[in-house]
């Protein structure tokens, strides 16, 4: 039997992980069943229609999003941090909107491997307690995002604690890696660091730490690859580190790919300094070992699931404390492989367990 579903997120702004965690859900709910017929809410609806094949409206029309509202039979919410209010309470106020739009439409509500928090409002907190308590189901990607649920009174039985479904996603061939990097006049030698950064407000030296760092690898055999995630604001940062580096071995991967080509691409590093969420599920996609830069709660609640050992909280980073997380990697390079490989596999059977678990809801409700 048909089933429709709507799917929403952070959709149709060029962020390497919404963009992942979009095709993730489509490309294995159709496998899951191939009658989901599945509409997604976006910034650029014509845009999504085109790379994922299915339906798409407008997220900021009220009068699309109402009419592909009541037309669902599962109003499929997530992935990603949609509901915190550090971005702005604005944004927040959009997405408990749509849960409460569905919920007055007794639409079936799931929400899909969310990260939850942070929320410092009362008001924002009794809120979103009032919201999430009303909704068929939750699942949540990290502990911290279960625990910070409860913490504000959420008391709804049907929450289970899974993974974000990025980790379901497959690498390119390393032949298409090659060819990446060829079109982008990028040579890497055996040895290479990945580096994926994001501008942060509380952290205004980071570029010029990192590029300090890099001059520290100077007279080692290693280049050194920098791997945007949102577009252009990641590439625009990022060519800070190149210009104030002596390092002359610093690579920045300029144009936008998909997530099975960047899982491809970071196959090829020792290791990989990774600040964005999405930047650590894509290396520990490739199993290669991380050192984490944590700028929010989610970083650390990943972090903690992925069992990373070195990490560094971008406030704290200096060249000097981020070279010595960087030597303890390397000097148990196996280990940290091992332990990623572990915790991958872990993940995917989890993020695996949210497609069973809507799968299930929609048979009790057919």
């Amino acid at each position: 039997m048909t089933k429709k579903l709507l799917l929403s997120g952070y959709f149709g702004f060029d962020n390497s992980g919404d963009d992942a965690i979009l095709k993730a859900m489509v490309d294995n709910l159709k496998r899951t069943d191939e009658d989901f017929v599945i509409t997604a809410l976006s910034k650029e609806p014509e845009k999504t229609k085109k790379a994922y094949d299915i339906d798409s409206v407008n997220r900021f029309s009220f009068k699309e999003v109402f009419k592909a509202m009541k037309e669902t039979d599962c109003f499929v919410f997530g992935g990603g941090s949609l509901l915190q209010d550090i971005t702005s309470s604005r944004s927040l106020y959009y997405y408990l909107s749509l849960l409460s739009l569905a919920n007055f439409l007794k639409k079936q509500v799931f929400v899909f491997a969310n990260g939850i928090g942070p929320i410092d409002s009362k008001f924002n907190r009794w809120l979103t307690r009032r919201v999430l308590n009303k909704v068929d189901f939750i699942t949540l990607r990290d502990k911290s995002s279960v625990m910070f649920t409860k913490y504000i009174g959420v008391t709804n039985e049907n929450l289970k604690m899974t993974a974000d479904p990025v980790f379901l996603l497959d690498s390119s061939s390393d032949e298409r890696a090659d060819e990446i990097l060829k079109s982008q006049g990028i040579e890497l030698g055996e040895n290479v660091l990945g580096i994926s950064i994001r501008n942060w407000q509380s952290s205004p030296n980071l570029t010029r730490e990192i590029a300090k760092f890099c001059d520290t690898l100077i007279d080692e055999d290693m280049d050194i690859l920098i791997v945007p995630m949102h577009y252009p604001y990641d590439v625009e940062y990022s060519e800070t580190i190149k210009l104030i580096s002596k390092n002359k071995r610093i690579h920045l991967l300029q144009n936008k790919y998909e997530v099975e080509d960047i899982i491809a691409i970071l196959r090829k590093c020792k290791i990989v300094l990774a600040m964005r969420l999405h930047a650590l599920i894509y290396s520990a996609k490739a199993n290669i070992p991380i050192v984490g830069l944590i700028y929010d709660p989610k970083v650390t609640g990943l972090i903690e699931e992925l069992s990373i050992t070195e990490y560094l909280r971008v406030e704290e980073l200096t060249a000097e404390n981020l070279r010595i997380k960087y030597d303890s990697c390397m000097d148990n390079l196996d280990d940290r492989k091992t332990s990623i490989t572990l915790s991958n596999k872990r993940q995917e059977s989890l993020a695996r367990e949210t497609l069973n678990l809507l799968e299930e809801r929609l048979g009790r409700h057919g």
